[in-house]
């Protein structure tokens, strides 16, 4: 016959067990955090989308320099993503090609739209179309 604290035990081990099985199902059935919130198309979108401009660079290229200094010169602050201080940098080139048909750097995106690289923002720049589009917010 079991005495009272045998029995206390065994109902505290079978309870703690009941507790381990339903929390490893929660976890084998608890959904799944979305792919694409950390996938490079997701990043590319959420950086366009949110910010008033977007620059995809790269620290030592010439043109994202130019790019930089036509935006510092009419005191505007772009958000800047270098993309070749991160690891997933060529796997964003790569979203910039499927979506705008350009891997190259700078790719510049104004209120969500897509200028092109520092010729293209000269461009806009002097026409005019850069200055429409910063006060179109």
């Amino acid at each position: 016959m079991k005495t009272t604290t045998e029995y206390q035990s065994n109902k505290r081990f079978k309870f703690g067990l009941l507790i381990f099985g339903i929390m490893l199902l929660v976890m084998i059935h608890a959904p799944k955090k979305v792919a694409a919130s950390k996938s490079p198309s997701a990043f590319v979108q959420n950086v366009i989308y949110s910010n008033k401009i977007a620059i995809f660079s790269k620290s030592y290229c010439p043109y994202c320099r130019r790019a930089k200094r036509i935006f510092s010169e009419l005191k505007e602050q772009p958000y800047i993503v270098e993309l070749d201080l991160r690891d997933d940098g060529h796997k964003i080139q790569n979203v910039l090609l499927d979506l705008f048909g350009r891997r190259t750097v700078p790719q510049i995106f104004v209120n969500g739209k897509h200028i092109g690289g520092a010729d293209d923002l000269e461009v806009a720049v002097r026409n005019g179309v850069l200055q429409d589009l910063l006060g179109a917010n």
